[in-house]
């Protein structure tokens, strides 16, 4: 289960983040709303966990805008707030939260709620990634090929867990290239491509499902 994190308050946020990853949750955590939307229209999470109190913005507002773009009209949102007045509740479920959970909060409730709302929705909260015949095991760090084990560098296993992860999702080499290497990164496209063939020849039958677009980058996706 793959989650965006909101929360400006470092201390917080790092507790959350270290807890929810402990119960095997991807967290990728931003600390404005301006960052927040802009991960949450370019990757794809299951649920959103937003503070409403962030610096410049009110996160209802998030919310909001949130539920007005196709890609997240329907992801779950869940409102973390120090504010527990009625007005803010109701302005919070009018804008699109499913949830609402009050600070100061315990991680036990929040895991709860959250595994709730994966009830609710039918998400799955394994560990696993699966596509076709390949499985990524985000806890062992392993990979394997219709049940047998794939060995790959920590550049290839980034890079298929990128793909994994977002399945059609169309990547440009720059993002890639930002993924694995970071923003400050002096790679060229040149290295990303040659990971990418080597990645493509030990997934064997199932490397033609990762494709390259002309001028637009990669994707990973079932079509034949």
């Amino acid at each position: 289960m793959r989650i965006l994190f909101v929360e400006d308050d470092e201390d917080l946020g790092e507790v959350v983040k270290y807890n929810l990853e402990k119960e095997k949750f991807i967290v990728d955590w931003v600390k404005d709303g301006k960052e927040a939307l802009e991960k949450a229209l370019k990757d794809t999470y299951d649920l959103i966990i937003l503070d409403i109190m962030l610096p410049g913005v009110d996160g209802t507002h998030i919310c909001k805008a949130l539920r007005e773009k196709e890609k997240t009209k329907e992801t779950p949102i869940i409102m973390l707030t120090a504010l527990c007045d009625e007005d803010t509740k109701v302005k919070s479920f009018s804008y699109g939260a499913d949830d609402y959970v009050t600070k100061p909060f315990s991680i036990k409730e929040l895991i709860a709620r959250i595994k709730a709302i994966a009830r609710r929705w039918k998400i799955s909260t394994e560990e696993k990634l699966k596509f076709k015949g390949i499985t990524l095991d985000e806890t062992t760090k392993q990979v394997e090929i219709d049940g047998e084990s794939l060995p790959l560098t920590k550049t290839e296993y980034q890079l298929l867990k990128t793909f994994l992860s977002n399945p059609n999702k169309v990547f440009s080499r720059e993002e890639l290239l930002e993924k694995i290497w970071g923003k400050e990164h002096k790679e060229h496209t040149r290295t990303l491509d040659v990971y990418i063939s080597r990645l493509r020849k030990k997934l064997g039958q199932y490397g033609k499902y990762l494709k390259t677009l002309p001028r637009l980058g990669y994707k990973l996706s079932a079509e034949e």
